[in-house]
């Protein structure tokens, strides 16, 4: 069995109940290549689940919050919280009482975060005849909820798909959100700075996409989009 592994996964959220304090979404979804040419089938984590998921002998599995033992979220003990279904790897889930677990029901709430990772040991795979690695069993230690673009190279993998004007305006929406939630969301410190490394590396990749798209204009001159002004404006009174 290989080193614990992270995939992270644009996967759906399901449904967000702040007052009953419940999430849904899935932490992973089948047949779908990664950029680091893997692909998790259906079944893969049949036996952990059953070995170490909810309603086993010892329930093991956790929700995180950003890959951290520190801030655990959730232990899933239940039935019915943590199970393979046609789309993927479904999770019900009751964040913590913690200032940190409020902030994250809030950030679900506002859509600041909709994405999540696993944290894997890779037990079986095998090579597809199309050339990618098919992930075929995996031991399961945790499922996170993590803020797109914590990681660096998040924002740019996720889209690599798209031209630069397409990343440029999906870039300037994170902004925007990430602009809106800094101003009017009641978070934690902790969670307020967490945000604020998000909207500089957001900001940093969205610069460097408008100088691909008009590298003959200096920065301070490109009025592509008509938030600009804006954007400066918040980047300036948070000081960043």
């Amino acid at each position: 069995m290989g080193p614990i592994i992270y995939k992270d996964i644009p996967a759906e959220v399901k449904d967000v109940d702040v007052k009953r304090g419940i999430v849904e979404g899935y932490f992973s979804t089948w047949d779908i290549v990664d950029a680091h040419g893997d692909e998790i089938v259906k079944g893969a984590f049949r036996k952990t689940l059953q070995e170490n998921g909810p309603g086993s002998k010892t329930p093991r599995i956790h929700h995180l919050w950003q890959h951290s033992s520190t801030h655990p979220l959730y232990r899933f003990i239940d039935e019915g919280t943590l199970f393979e279904d046609n789309k993927g790897l479904f999770f019900r889930s009751k964040p913590s009482r913690t200032t940190y677990g409020k902030d994250v029901l809030l950030l679900y709430e506002d859509g600041v975060i909709n994405e999540h990772s696993v944290g894997i040991q890779v037990v079986k795979s095998e090579r597809a005849n199309e050339g990618h690695n098919r992930l075929m069993e995996l031991k399961l230690w945790e499922g996170s909820t993590v803020t797109w673009g914590a990681n660096e190279d998040t924002p740019m993998t996720a889209m690599k798909d798209l031209t630069p004007e397409q990343q440029a305006e999906k870039f300037m929406e994170r902004i925007d959100l990430l602009a809106k939630s800094l101003h009017n969301g009641s978070y934690s410190d902790e969670t307020f700075l967490l945000l604020e490394l998000n909207l500089k590396q957001i900001q940093g990749h969205y610069m460097s996409l408008i100088n691909k798209i008009q590298p003959d204009e200096p920065t301070g001159k490109i009025d592509e989009p008509n938030n600009r002004t804006s954007l400066d404006r918040l980047l300036n009174d948070l000081k960043i």
